[in-house]
């Protein structure tokens, strides 16, 4: 069974929903077509972006051991940080 390609346009759509469904309204088209094009522009994001732009040793890490990271690094060199009270989520 061929599948529409990406780039499909109007004309090609109407031609491919009509092959599997015989009769289908103009609006209904319309409606399905602007769906279609709505599914194919969603993206995913993986933070792999914000990840590449961290430094290396932080790279891989999640936020939570990065704070650890940043916590012990700082209490290594002897500053006493107090954590605000509440919980706060990432």
């Amino acid at each position: 069974m061929p599948v529409l390609h990406d780039g499909a346009t109007f004309e090609e759509f109407a031609e491919y929903v009509l092959e599997r469904r015989e009769a289908v309204p103009l609006t209904e088209l319309e409606e399905l077509y602007e769906r279609h094009l709505r599914l194919k522009s969603v993206t995913v994001s993986t933070g792999q972006g914000y990840q590449s732009i961290l430094p290396p040793d932080e790279q891989g890490l999640t936020k939570r051991e990065r704070e650890a990271k940043v916590f012990a690094e700082a209490t290594a060199t002897g500053r006493n940080i107090d954590k605000l009270p509440g919980k706060v989520e990432f």
